[in-house]
């Protein structure tokens, strides 16, 4: 990018943060380590009363320190937004980490070239062959929820996969200029999200910000235009299955919880509901995804995805019908 230094935007970093040490410093790092100027860098790093060295560890990287102590992850980003000074928001997690030195001035590119364009974020999940099997099984398929893909919700690609189909989308060389709908929004918003932040002030990001609430919020109003960038990010989400699936129950439960807040409902019939448990359900279309990868990345953990899909099934039917009975009751 050859945007003189002083035309370029100031970013506020957004990190939620709770116990992180071990991950935390090469986060970190990674933006310290970039080419975009540092001084138009500002790391919000929200703590949560975190009871490791995450906050000692954090103070060596020049932050701004808030601290959350509601033990609540959506309410850690609304502070870290209201917090911040930057002219643009990127959401990273602790477990996150920025693949090359110009991934800040990649990401912001087509915010800067197309007017129309509000937010940003990366296609792809970088991969390491020596990371943990369910590290490489995430990575591989760019979910965190195998139920994103067959929903057609999911807002990475899969590793082999070099075009953006996820929704209508043109090809501008280094990134994928797109337009959402409330219909075909994928759930993106976070892990190296980037958006103006005069447009996520029109949201309602308060007291709690839940990025599919405030994308749907402005896709309503008229702020529909994103840039799908060729970059990978690295995600470090689960080093067991047990670890994956904990984190989809967590997510599933706080969902519950918040219902009646949430603006975001997941825009998709009963029966493409049905069409994706059946496909996750039977092992075909899952295993079909699996080979498919596999002819392309000779990586066995391609094959953990027809038994996480049947598993992530079952989980969800049976949390989803407790829940159903708890409000009847």
């Amino acid at each position: 990018m050859k945007t003189k230094t002083n035309d370029l935007p100031t970013i506020s970093i957004v990190m939620p943060v709770f116990n992180e040490e071990k991950k935390i410093e090469a986060c970190l790092k990674s933006i310290r380590e970039q080419d975009y100027p540092q001084e138009k860098i500002e790391i919000v790093f929200v703590d949560d009363d975190s009871t490791d060295k995450s906050v000692e560890t954090a103070r060596k990287y020049k932050i701004k320190l808030v601290r959350n102590g509601k033990h609540d992850y959506d309410i850690g980003k609304s502070l870290g937004i209201e917090n911040s000074k930057g002219e643009c928001i990127m959401f990273l997690d602790g477990d996150n980490i920025l693949t090359r030195k110009d991934w800040i001035c990649r990401i912001i590119e087509p915010l800067l070239k197309e007017k129309s364009v509000i937010g940003a974020g990366p296609v792809w999940f970088k991969y390491n062959k020596n990371d943990a099997f369910f590290d490489r099984y995430a990575t591989l398929f760019g979910i965190t929820d195998p139920l994103t893909i067959y929903l057609k919700k999911r807002d990475r690609l899969m590793l082999w996969e070099k075009k953006w189909k996820v929704t209508p989308a043109e090809d501008k060389g280094d990134y994928f200029l797109t337009e959402f709908t409330k219909k075909n929004m994928p759930t993106i918003g976070s892990v190296g999200f980037t958006i103006k932040k005069e447009y996520l002030l029109k949201t309602n990001y308060q007291p709690a910000f839940s990025h599919l609430d405030c994308v749907q919020d402005l896709i309503l109003q008229g702020y529909n235009k994103y840039a799908m960038v060729k970059l990978d990010i690295i995600h470090l989400h689960s080093s067991s299955f047990k670890d994956f699936l904990g984190k989809l129950k967590r997510n599933l439960n706080i969902f519950t919880r918040d219902y009646g807040k949430r603006r975001y409902k997941w825009e998709s019939t009963l029966g493409e509901k049905a069409l994706a448990a059946l496909a996750m359900a039977t092992f075909i279309v899952p295993f079909y995804h699996s080979m498919r990868g596999y002819i392309k990345i000779r990586d066995i953990a391609w094959f953990a995805h027809p038994f996480v899909c049947f598993a992530v099934i079952v989980t969800y039917v049976k949390m989803l019908l407790m829940w159903k009975i708890g409000l009847r009751k």
